[in-house]
């Protein structure tokens, strides 16, 4: 079995995309923001394409009205750094995952197949639908003067 400086320098080598996230979640309890979030990191982990090599929990702490209707909340925030696989799978992680922030540190270059544009293109598009659907917009067509 690979140790895990084994297994980073393989995805190096591999030219697997490393990133660092920073995961924010809020929730009105501790005790569900804390679950909620490590549930979500645990999932994360579990995909395939995703190798997580590093994370790092901040204190949970109380915010007051934090939205509206809202008078006070926990926030809980980790740090992660990983690796993944392509582009596609990247697009996607952080259209499922949320991150309030991504730091991209390597590879320097890289090249997209045509197969790998079109899952992304197709990806970009079903959210857009997804998000039209739900009410909460679509594309704006303007009609010719």
């Amino acid at each position: 079995m690979e140790t895990k400086k084994e297994e980073i320098d393989k995805k190096r080598k591999e030219k697997w995309f490393e990133l660092m996230f920073t995961i924010e979640a809020l929730a009105v309890k501790k005790e569900i923001v804390e679950k909620s979030l490590k549930t979500h990191i645990e999932k994360l982990g579990n995909i395939k394409d995703v190798f997580v090599y590093e994370t790092e929990y901040m204190d949970t702490v109380k915010v007051e009205k934090p939205l509206k209707n809202v008078e006070e909340a926990y926030s809980a925030v980790v740090k992660l750094k990983l690796f993944i696989r392509n582009l596609p799978t990247l697009i996607q992680i952080v259209m499922v995952y949320g991150p309030s922030s991504i730091e991209v540190f390597g590879p320097e270059r890289t090249e997209l197949s045509l197969s790998e544009t079109q899952d992304i293109t197709n990806l970009l598009a079903g959210i857009v639908h997804q998000f039209a659907a739900a009410g909460a917009g679509g594309i704006v067509i303007t009609p010719a003067k």
